[in-house]
């Protein structure tokens, strides 16, 4: 498989809550890193607790990939939306019911028809803003 199905097929998972298949097509030890959150890890530890979280809190989740190219180093860069109505906690986030549409970059870097190495990237305030979350760099502290 090449990268730009073998990174299609992560997301066509992902889309039909196949968390096992998205991840089987990730090897073992492939590093993890997700910006916003501050985020290192692996994709079988860190990446599994994060999608379980995802796929629970937004059990009508769409995954919808807008753009997708390779790098020359057989990276594939992905521009994903994700929509969904939270029905459960999420990222600390109490449910409130409401939609999200997020707009995220995925690199997944894949050697051998397996992703090595995945990188996610989205708007924290995007995020918060969808969900109804108060900024928390507007909150004024009285005393």
């Amino acid at each position: 498989m090449n990268p730009a199905d073998t990174a299609r097929s992560f997301f066509d998972r992902l889309a039909a809550h196949d968390l096992e298949g998205a991840l089987a097509l990730c090897a073992p030890d492939a590093p993890l890193r997700v910006v916003p959150l501050a985020r290192v890890g692996r994709m079988a530890l860190e990446g599994r607790d994060l999608l379980t979280a995802l796929l629970r809190a937004f059990p009508d989740l769409e995954l919808r990939v807008r753009r997708l190219f390779v790098t020359t180093d057989t990276t594939a860069v992905a521009e994903v939306t994700m929509e969904g109505t939270q029905a459960d906690m999420f990222l600390g986030i109490v449910n409130q019911e409401k939609h999200l549409d997020l707009d995220q970059a995925w690199l997944l870097h894949v050697t051998d028809g397996r992703i090595d190495q995945v990188s996610a990237y989205w708007c924290q305030n995007q995020l918060y803003r969808r969900l109804a979350v108060r900024r928390l760099d507007r909150i004024t502290v009285t005393a």
